[in-house]
């Protein structure tokens, strides 16, 4: 797995944040009783247990709204169980588990490791998704049946003031100077070769504090998600790539010159 060459580089990322997950179709005969034996596959390497709410399925769905409810109602009995986090020794990786939905994060520590890159965040994801796919064959006959996939970049750019929005981001003017703050989202429909819809982009720009207050930044947030072209975990790697490049190439193009030259800008 290589960098694609054609895609811009930076010496120093505002990147905080990567996270590549896929949902399936549920484990049925999955419960909390086999939590154990699921955390026993990634234990050596991400030794720390926490337990975290179930997160709800998405689906992308294409030629009319698109509508992931607020409110949603449930027939019959509710899902129980909870999602799993998998800390690393260094804390700068964690696997996500629930009867549905696998990620992994990698997330900046001020006293740890450089960004290792996609391509190894990568291969982590593949190595553990498949060590859990092998699991999942053995103890509950079951094959993963991948529906989703989605590939997310969370951006940290420090800033003095938010009325500096026109120097970081070519999408919005700042000719207002006393911006308290902004937040602002929109998303995209992408298509494949032959025009058919198959992901959404969404794009959040938000103004943030840090926890005591006295630092200002803005938080850029890019998210690929969609349904793979097969179910199994080939395609939503390939997927997942695909994601990165638009995110990638989509970063370039909504922020600044300015910007590109304080990061490192490479071509």
């Amino acid at each position: 797995m290589t960098r694609p060459e054609h895609l811009p580089d930076f010496k120093s990322p505002p990147l905080d944040e990567v996270v590549l997950g896929v949902q399936f179709s549920p484990v049925v005969a999955y419960s909390s009783v086999h939590a154990g034996n699921v955390w026993r596959l990634f234990e050596n390497e991400f030794p720390v247990v926490q337990e975290q709410p179930l997160l709800d399925p998405q689906f992308e769905t294409f030629g009319g709204a698109n509508i992931q409810p607020n409110i949603q109602f449930q027939i019959g009995t509710p899902p129980v169980g909870s999602r799993l986090w998998f800390v690393s020794k260094d804390d700068n990786h964690l696997l996500q588990f629930q009867r549905d939905r696998f990620l992994i994060n990698w997330r900046r520590r001020p006293q740890n490791q450089q960004y290792p890159r996609y391509e190894g965040i990568a291969r982590k994801f593949q190595d553990s998704l498949e060590v859990l796919e092998r699991h999942l064959s053995d103890n509950f006959s079951y094959v993963l049946d991948i529906n989703q996939a989605e590939i997310t970049y969370i951006n940290i750019i420090p800033v003095e003031n938010f009325a500096e929005a026109g120097r970081w981001f070519s999408v919005w003017n700042d000719g207002v100077s006393s911006i308290e703050g902004l937040s602002s989202s929109f998303s995209e429909i992408v298509k494949d070769d032959s025009g058919s819809p198959y992901a959404r982009l969404f794009h959040e720009i938000q103004s943030v504090f840090s926890i005591d207050g006295k630092h200002k930044a803005f938080k850029l947030t890019l998210i690929f998600r969609g349904k793979p072209s097969g179910n199994d975990v080939k395609s939503a790697l390939e997927f997942l790539s695909k994601g990165r490049e638009a995110i990638v190439l989509r970063f370039e193009k909504i922020t600044t010159d300015h910007a590109h030259q304080l990061w490192g800008m490479q071509k």
